[in-house]
Parts: C-alpha cells; sequence; structure tokens
C-alpha cells in the first residue's frame, strides 16, 4: 500500500526541498527536450546525404601570372590532359566548388490570373563532363556536347536542369525535355509569355537527379546547368578521383598543370569533403554545445537531486527509526521515499512540459526552429523521472542501514 496521504502531509510542511526538486525537474526536462531536439536536426543534416560523390572529389584553382583571361582552348586542353592522369575517374571545368555554400542563385516568380509560380535555383556552369565527374545521374535526356560550349551566356541555347526545377517550373512529372526555359527557371508557357517575353530562353535537354551539389543544405528547388565558360582571371577545375587515390592525385594534378603552364599560379586546392566540413562547422559547434548542455544539465540535476535528498531524509531519521521500531521494513522505507520522490518530480515534469513548448515558441520566433514534436517531451519526461529516482536510491538506501535505536536518540 502507497501512503500517499502522510507522502503529501510531509510534502506541503516541506515546501522548499520539493519546490526545489520540482524546480530542477521543469527546467531539465524544459532544456534537455530542446537541446535533443536541436541535436537531432543538427546530427540530421550532417550525416544527411548530398547525391554526389563527395568521397571522392577534389577541386584546384589556378590563376595567370599576368591579366590575360583563360582561352577555351587551355581549359579544353587541361581537363583533357587530367583525365589521362591514372587514378582520374573524370575531370571538368566548373565555376563554383561544390558543397562550399558559394554559388550563383536566380529566384523568380510569376503571377497570372491568380496563380503564381515561384522557381528558385543555383546555376552552375560546367563542360560537357561536368556531370560525370559530380557523380550525378542523368534521368532524362542527355547532357551537352562540346558543340554546346559557349564563351557568352547570351549565346548559350540548351541547358540542363535537376528534377526539383523540373517539377517546380513545369508541375510533378512532366515531360520537360525540349521545353524552353529562361536562366531564372521560369517556363516559356502560355500562361507566362507576358513575364519573360524580355528574357533569354533556353531549350532543356536533359534532366539530372536532385543532389545538393551547391551546398550542403540548398533552400533552392534544385539546379540548373549551364554550358558556359565562365571568363574569369581564375578558373577551378574538378577532379573525381577512383577510391584511396585522391591523396596522390592531390599531388599530380598541381604538377601536370605547371608542366602543361608554368606561367600559372596554383591558388587552391581543396577536397569537397573538406569544403563540407568548414559548411558545417557552425552545426558541428551547435551539437558539442547541444551536447554539453544535455550532460551538464543533467549532471547538475543528479547531483541536486542526491543533495536535497540527503538533507530531506536526514532530517527525518527520528520518523525513520520509528517506522523501522514499529516494524517497517527497509523495503518499506526505499519505496516510501522512492513514491515520494516520483509524486515530486512527476510534478515538476508537468511545469516542465509547459515550459518545454514555451521555450520551444521563443525558439521559432526568433531563430526558424520547428515545432517541437511531442515524443521528445515524452522520452525526456521518462528520462529525469529515472534521473530523479536513481539519484534518490543512494541516499534512501544509507538511511535503511541506520538501526532504530541510534535514529530515535533523539526524541
Amino acid at each position: 500500500m502507497f501512503e500517499f496521504g502522510p507522502i503529501l502531509r510531509t510534502l506541503w510542511r516541506n515546501k522548499t526541498g520539493a519546490s526545489l526538486i520540482i524546480l530542477q525537474s521543469a527546467l531539465t526536462l524544459a532544456i534537455v527536450a530542446n537541446a535533443a531536439f536541436v541535436l537531432q536536426q543538427r546530427l540530421q543534416l550532417i550525416n544527411q546525404p548530398t547525391g554526389i560523390d563527395e568521397q571522392h572529389l577534389f577541386t584546384i584553382d589556378i590563376k595567370p601570372l599576368g591579366q590575360e583571361l583563360f582561352s577555351v582552348g587551355e581549359i579544353q586542353r587541361d581537363t583533357l590532359e587530367l583525365r589521362q592522369i591514372a587514378g582520374v575517374v573524370d575531370a571538368s571545368y566548373i565555376s563554383d566548388k561544390p558543397l562550399s555554400g558559394h554559388y550563383s542563385q536566380s529566384s523568380r516568380s510569376a503571377k497570372n490570373d491568380d496563380m503564381e509560380l515561384s522557381v528558385r535555383l543555383a546555376q552552375l556552369a560546367t563542360d560537357p563532363h561536368g556531370l560525370h565527374t559530380l557523380g550525378v545521374a542523368l534521368e532524362q535526356g542527355r547532357f551537352f556536347n562540346d558543340s554546346d560550349m559557349v564563351r557568352d551566356l547570351k549565346a548559350g541555347k540548351v541547358v540542363v536542369i535537376s528534377r526539383g526545377v523540373a517539377d517546380a517550373a513545369f508541375g510533378k512529372g512532366a515531360d520537360v525535355i525540349g521545353q524552353q526555359i529562361t536562366s531564372s527557371g521560369l517556363p516559356l508557357t502560355e500562361k507566362y509569355k507576358q513575364v519573360i517575353k524580355d528574357s533569354q530562353l533556353f531549350t532543356v535537354v536533359g534532366v539530372a537527379a536532385d543532389a545538393n551539389i551547391t551546398s550542403v543544405v540548398s533552400a533552392n528547388d534544385g539546379v540548373m546547368f549551364l554550358p558556359f565558360y565562365q571568363p574569369d582571371k581564375t578558373i577551378t577545375y574538378l577532379i573525381r578521383c577512383q577510391p584511396s587515390q585522391c591523396n596522390q592525385l592531390m599531388l599530380a594534378v598541381p604538377q601536370k598543370l605547371k608542366q602543361l603552364d608554368n606561367h600559372r599560379i596554383i591558388t587552391g586546392l581543396s577536397t569537397v569533403l573538406n569544403n563540407k566540413h568548414e559548411t558545417l562547422r557552425a552545426d558541428r559547434t551547435m551539437v558539442v554545445m547541444m551536447t554539453a548542455a544535455i550532460v551538464l544539465v543533467s549532471t547538475i540535476t543528479g547531483l541536486g537531486v542526491i543533495g536535497l535528498t540527503l538533507i530531506w531524509v536526514n532530517r527525518r531519521r527520528w520518523q525513520i527509526g520509528v517506522r523501522r521500531a514499529l516494524g517497517a521494513t527497509r523495503f518499506n522505507i526505499v519505496r516510501y521515499f522512492l513514491t515520494e520522490n516520483f509524486l515530486v518530480t512527476t510534478i515538476g515534469l508537468c511545469f516542465g512540459a509547459i515550459l518545454a513548448l514555451g521555450l520551444n515558441q521563443l525558439l521559432m520566433q526568433h531563430y526558424q526552429m520547428q515545432a517541437l514534436p511531442f515524443n521528445y517531451i515524452a522520452i525526456g519526461m521518462i528520462g529525469v523521472w529515472l534521473l530523479g529516482l536513481l539519484a534518490a536510491v543512494v541516499p534512501v538506501f544509507r538511511t535503511t542501514t541506520i538501526s532504530p535505536s541510534l535514529a530515535t536518540r533523539s526524541i
């Protein structure tokens, strides 16, 4: 039989200790539930697949010593020679480093008859080997050939888009091969002809699988690949290696480029994994902080419960002695105090659930957090219950070793 009546009366007479445990339990649940939710989101972001062969890719930036721009012939010669190096799967020119977070972006909306079309995309200029070098599959149509490549984007006629852009522009699952589209992603249809009448149009010749190419996390619908050599002073080559060959190739590729033309300098050399690592630096820091917060708060709560329970129990040594003298077993004493701890913790967790939801609302308003799922609160409640009970076990069991004669000596 659980003596809920005596327990509640005792708690009412010892409101300070009970209030402190209630407060600790509430704060612990609120902090741990939200921290665990943030931690899970960051881990999911860090571990999500990008859709490219990130393990076997690296980029190299080169710049001429003079002020001249690179010619198309130089770029084609370099990439052709790089593909001949043993261990190289493929090599291509690329306008932006994969997973670096730095890329050209286009966003355009159009309204017609109270209907709005909005397409957001990343623009990536590359050569006919770009898609294969990235390790991205082609779902429909074809990729670029040498005749598609242009030096001036205004002379471009064709593009390849990812599935996400195709769905956003033309509708889910639409056949887009041969359709016309602007560089900002708006399709040439009867509804939007007036909106895009002055825009340059490209013919869609291929649809690539969706992949996070330009950034680890993209707010875009997808990528538009452009057959375009940008006239920059610095250009970037993307190299895809065979497994376990990247370290050797990161030494061989710069040497090969210097042999082809020693009037150029290497301004950058990095793996795509390193780009991803740098992009996710803040997220990894957040993982460490949230983990530390969960451990720290849980430790403080556990130590606090131990300390408060010790004080609480020691003040009632005489009560324990009387009960033992009247025939109460050690199990009865342990059960009594653990039930008492359970009731106090439960009250704290009820307040903690409300506090956790309130804290989540603040995070949603100021940091664009998602709504906290109830299962995080439920699991947090179970965790804090167990933490409170385990923390109370040691001091409670210590009191049961006291003989009734010593416990009641002061009576």
